[in-house]
């Protein structure tokens, strides 16, 4: 099976993570909150003068979550909002992008993805090994 790795950008990265982080922690404590009080999205919804269906789906992740929406949902739940900035750090399984080495296309350890002009109208597209001897061919059974 090929796999292919695709680099989202450290921009994009960061922020998707940081959004993920955020509507986490915002399910924990109202997974903590429902289990203690008994405090559901519609108590949260009547308390903002808001539809449930849009907790849900800022919750979920299928509508917006501005921090204004952040704070009224931290207010309505009796909680206060902590922020920090810091230095990032790379743990294992981020997909960070190892230093000093070529851009990859698959988990098969080939290199950049080359462009060749095959006759003026075609293109051929083909990955290129990064180091043809560790490229093995597989027998199947």
């Amino acid at each position: 099976m090929t796999s292919f790795h695709f680099d989202i950008g450290s921009r994009a990265r960061h922020a998707g993570r940081f959004i993920g982080r955020v509507r986490g922690e915002l399910l924990r404590v109202l997974a903590e909150k429902k289990a203690k009080a008994g405090l559901p999205q519609q108590v949260l919804a009547e308390k903002l003068g808001i539809e449930r269906s849009l907790i849900n789906r800022q919750l979920s992740g299928e509508a917006n979550l501005s921090l204004r929406s952040l704070a009224d949902l931290a207010w309505a739940m009796d909680m206060e909002i902590s922020f920090e900035l810091k230095e990032p750090v790379a743990r294992a399984g981020q997909n960070q992008p190892i230093l000093n080495q070529p851009m990859t296309t698959s988990t098969v350890q080939y290199g950049q993805i080359k462009y060749i002009n095959g006759g003026g109208k075609q293109v051929a597209l083909f990955a290129v090994p990064a180091n043809p001897e560790t490229v093995q061919a597989k027998k199947s059974a």
